[in-house]
């Protein structure tokens, strides 16, 4: 029950929110009773376990995790489609040898888990932050996926702009000046994209085309999604 009110909420604030990222507070801006709108904390069970901090990567606020007697943490969760792929990034500031972990796991409508969980240690960072990525496609059944970062028990962490871009065709962003990795070599001019295919009846068979990832995609693509087609760049 906890959890499909969740859902509802952020449905219902889903709307101002930028295409590309669909989390709601990625940044941790704004905060009501001392939990950040839009997310769980331990907060609620264990005070002093997840306050606002002005330690930021950026803006003006993040999360600050300390892990007492029991672990801390800070979740969210997203709604997703079938088959389709999402970006994860998230910034933590770790001042000791480990922090915690990012943890990505995709649910059902009914709050169960589907698949395995993508698990992303937090390391000795010093006095700044690090960045952690992974890209993630939802499996068949998938209509959410939860986002969350754990401190393990004495553990201390700060956690700031997690975001989850949907890489769809409506809301993936066009990039100026984006290089296609491993595609360009020495002396050769920038690359930029110049198109977006929502799936394989855009694409010809004289246009060269790299997925996300910046991966050529040999022939046609045999599903649909999103592609990119470069160019040299006219000085």
């Amino acid at each position: 029950m906890r959890l499909c009110v969740v859902v509802g909420c952020l449905l219902a604030l889903a709307g101002p929110l930028p295409a590309a990222n669909i989390l709601l507070n990625s940044s941790f801006e704004y905060w009501l009773l001392g939990v950040p709108v839009g997310w769980l904390t331990s907060e609620l069970l264990y005070p002093g376990s997840a306050v606002q901090d002005s330690s930021s990567n950026s803006g003006t606020y993040c999360v600050k995790l300390v892990g007492g007697d029991s672990a801390a943490f800070v979740s969210t969760v997203a709604v997703v489609r079938a088959g389709y792929s999402y970006n994860f990034s998230g910034f933590a500031r770790v001042p000791g040898v480990l922090g915690g972990s990012f943890l990505l796991q995709f649910l059902s409508l009914q709050g169960g888990t589907v698949g395995s969980p993508e698990l992303l240690p937090a390391y000795f960072s010093g006095e700044s932050y690090r960045e952690y990525t992974r890209w993630v496609t939802a499996p068949d059944s998938a209509a959410l996926l939860s986002v969350s970062f754990t401190t393990l028990p004495s553990l201390e962490a700060f956690v700031d702009d997690v975001t989850l871009d949907d890489t769809t065709a409506g809301a993936v962003q066009e990039q100026r000046e984006t290089g296609i990795r491993g595609r360009r070599e020495e002396g050769s001019s920038v690359r930029k994209v110049v198109g977006l295919w929502a799936g394989p009846e855009r694409a010809g068979s004289d246009v060269r085309l790299y997925d996300p990832l910046g991966r050529r995609v040999v022939g046609r693509p045999a599903r649909g999604g999103v592609y990119f087609a470069p160019r040299e760049r006219q000085e």
